[in-house]
């Protein structure tokens, strides 16, 4: 969402080529969302670069739910596995320290600018960290300054 908030969200087509979202999360972004930019550029990118995907789910699915996932974070969860994916793109905490410990590639918006940084899509970091946070993304003051430090920026 910060993404196309802040013009970046074409980043995930040129860094990742194809992403599959669960439809849990088309609902949240689009149906719910519809009044926010995200929800306009995954309608536009649907079927193009983005593909919505059923997820078979099962007692995990439920799980996660009640370890209080919401469904879209819950069937991304489950998405990436049946998938087998390389990354997983979330930024609940809940989700991703679950994440972690199912041993999933897990890649924050943060580090989105800085994989972007790598590949030399952008020049520097900071102000699309920056520009995060005025938008509303809470980030830590350590978290900033180690995802600079990995960046070369500090």
């Amino acid at each position: 969402m910060y993404l196309a908030a802040l013009g970046d969200f074409e980043l995930l087509r040129t860094l990742f080529q194809k992403i599959a979202i669960p439809t849990a999360v088309f609902q949240e972004v689009v149906v719910a969302g519809a009044r926010y930019p995200v929800s306009r550029e995954v309608v536009t990118a649907q079927g193009k670069w983005i593909h919505v995907q059923s997820v078979k789910g099962g007692p995990e699915l439920e799980g996660f739910r009640q370890a209080g996932l919401d469904p879209g974070e819950s069937e991304a969860l489950v998405l990436a596995q049946e998938l087998n994916s390389e990354g997983l793109l979330l930024d609940d905490s809940d989700a991703v320290r679950i994440a972690s410990g199912m041993s999933l590639n897990v890649i924050r918006t943060p580090g989105i600018f800085r994989l972007a940084k790598q590949r030399g899509l952008i020049l520097t970091v900071a102000p699309k960290l920056d520009a995060l946070r005025s938008a509303g993304f809470w980030l830590r003051d350590d978290h900033y300054r180690i995802i600079l430090q990995s960046a070369g920026e500090l």
